[in-house]
């Protein structure tokens, strides 16, 4: 405890989210993210390999439990994505994320682009990927190399996005958890947090 008063203070940005209840799609819930937001499979793998995980008792099983009961019969959903209240794109999203940090799940370098303290968000979708496609771009995201924009994979910088689902709903993970369904609001709030960030030099 001795270290704790030399620890240095960083402000970070926090994201703002507004979604649908996943049990009453008419009720919405406000939520705070501090890393980042999951829509698709993505969020579809976290859900189901917590229900494996009550039954197998295994992280790395429950998860591959999971990956093989999702990705086979995921199907893309057509979303309007708008930006910083103007921009609009109509895309399909086999799997999208709202980043504040750079990783997810430890090592997956899916915003290479993010930095907690930038005052942006960065969006990342990925679309019509077949299941085989998807896990080598998931491989890809891996490590601490970048990866490059190519056709099915978009990234972009906002401070505000909304996604309004047109087909089916889509599960929503925020930092982790399973929480709730599209439609869905993301805002960031630069600087709205103080953490201690490590010892001063």
């Amino acid at each position: 405890f001795k270290h704790i008063g030399q620890m240095k203070k960083r402000k970070i940005d926090v994201i703002g989210v507004t979604i649908a209840d996943k049990d009453n799609p008419e009720t919405t819930l406000n939520r705070i993210v501090l890393n980042a937001a999951e829509m698709g499979v993505g969020a579809e793998i976290i859900s189901r390999s917590k229900k494996f995980r009550a039954k197998i008792n295994s992280r790395s099983l429950s998860t591959v439990a999971a990956i093989v009961s999702t990705l086979p019969t995921y199907e893309s959903n057509e979303c309007d994505i708008i930006m910083d209240g103007g921009r609009k794109i109509n895309s399909n999203v086999t799997m999208a994320v709202v980043a504040n940090g750079k990783f997810l799940g430890g090592d997956f370098n899916v915003a290479p682009r993010a930095n907690i303290s930038d005052g942006k968000l960065d969006l990342i979708i990925m679309k019509n990927s077949g299941s085989l496609k998807m896990l080598q771009k998931l491989v890809e995201m891996k490590g601490n190399s970048e990866y490059l924009d190519e056709e099915d994979l978009l990234y972009y910088q906002a401070s505000q996005v909304t996604f309004l689902p047109k087909n089916r709903n889509m599960t929503v993970s925020l930092d982790g958890e399973p929480v709730g369904i599209l439609p869905a609001i993301f805002k960031l709030y630069p600087y709205a947090l103080t953490i201690n960030s490590g010892a001063n030099q």
